[in-house]
């Protein structure tokens, strides 16, 4: 079996980021990771379609699973991803795929900021217990 060159790795890459929840599930991960039952409070989904996408976001590399009891922690696996992340965010405006206003917040989140507390969620962070 062949190696894999790096545009087909890079192209694998992306592949993985290229759906609006996965871009918002890694932005969740970015501090300390997260526990499944965070990100479907944080994303209102259901956790099979998180599931979905978190194992392509694991078949890729970019994220780590940890089992803690009864719940998953999700991290990613390697925090120089955030470096992309962060260089894509800040050339789309200067593509012009956004008009003005949208440029201004450049951000995976559809009113421009992440969110930092959940109502409603149970996850042992939340709820105090780490």
């Amino acid at each position: 079996m062949a190696t894999p060159n790096v545009a087909e790795t890079a192209a694998k890459l992306m592949q993985a980021l290229a759906h609006p929840v996965r871009l918002q599930i890694l932005e969740l991960l970015r501090d300390e990771g997260a526990y499944v039952m965070h990100l479907t409070v944080a994303l209102n989904r259901r956790q099979a379609y998180l599931s979905q996408h978190l194992a392509i976001l694991r078949e890729a590399g970019l994220v780590v699973d940890e089992r803690r009891g009864m719940t998953v922690i999700y991290r990613v696996s390697d925090r120089r991803i955030f470096d992309l992340l962060d260089h894509l965010r800040k050339v789309i405006p200067l593509l012009g795929m956004l008009d003005r206003r949208q440029s201004a917040l450049a951000s995976f989140w559809p009113r421009g900021s992440l969110p930092r507390t959940f109502g409603g969620c149970r996850c042992p962070r939340c709820r105090g217990l780490e």
